[in-house]
């Protein structure tokens, strides 16, 4: 999906017009209308503006070459930083880890409870996966170690 397809699409779930999504981020709506349509892309602050607006992460908008190793495991470190995840692994006789019995598991049960969703639909739903990705990652509880049960949502008037 292009940036301007993402607006359309979380605008859409949410309910709300191009004009409401205009007056919440403060942005012109013909100006939302140009970012959906593709005319025009929106630049960081203006699209930071329209995922508050809309009650998502920003993150729904970067796109992420993932392709070494490096890049993996850079994403997996700072997660780790960030939340509660777990790792672990089998040990050899020698006390030595066995590499192909790592696992890593996330100690909220609201991300589990997703990955659980995903791979059920991964493994033969009939929703196309997109449709079902778009529809997990739709959830604002903050997870970062230390913060319980804090949600951020805007609900348009």
């Amino acid at each position: 999906m292009t940036v301007g397809e993402k607006i359309k699409y979380y605008r859409n779930i949410r309910g709300i017009s191009q004009e409401m999504l205009g007056n919440l981020s403060g942005i012109n709506p013909a100006t939302i209308k140009k970012y959906e349509y593709g005319i025009r892309n929106p630049k960081p602050d203006q699209l930071l503006k329209i995922t508050n607006a809309l009650g998502i992460s920003i993150n729904l908008f970067m796109d992420f070459d993932i392709e070494t190793v490096s890049d993996v495991l850079s994403l997996l470190f700072k997660l780790d930083e960030q939340i509660d995840m777990k790792f672990e692994a089998e040990k050899d006789e020698n006390g030595e880890f066995i590499p192909s019995t790592v696992k890593l598991s996330f100690q909220n049960a609201a991300i589990n409870q997703k990955l659980c969703t995903y791979l059920k639909a991964k493994q033969g739903a009939d929703i196309p996966i997109e449709d079902v990705k778009n529809c997990l990652v739709d959830d604002n509880r903050v997870v970062r170690k230390g913060v319980k049960r804090i949600t951020v949502k805007v609900f348009p008037q």
